[in-house]
């Protein structure tokens, strides 16, 4: 298995090796024992998924925050007037380290 074909069953199937298809399973756990870069993967997103559970579906994202965000990218001019700024925190319970 390639870190590629890691890094796409990890999006398909999550952090949870369990929850992956046992076909996978031998080769996911060959190549996380070989490789840095997928152990980061791994480590990267089991940390969203914990950051997500912490906040238990209470969190609600500012209701310009797709416009602030294309504003941010694209400079087009379209979102309101008070842009992200580099300290804006749009979920305060995100921002701690995991």
């Amino acid at each position: 298995m390639t870190e590629d074909e890691f890094r796409e069953l990890l999006d398909r199937h999550g952090g949870d090796l369990e929850r992956w298809p046992r076909a996978t399973l031998r080769e996911a756990r060959r190549l996380l024992a070989q490789s840095v870069a997928a152990q980061a993967m791994l480590d990267e997103l089991v940390a969203i998924d914990l950051a997500l559970a912490e906040t238990d579906g209470e969190a609600t994202p500012p209701a310009d925050l797709a416009d602030r965000i294309f504003e941010r990218a694209f400079g087009a001019g379209t979102a309101s007037s008070d842009a992200l700024t580099p300290d804006a925190v749009p979920f305060p319970g995100l921002n701690r380290p995991v």
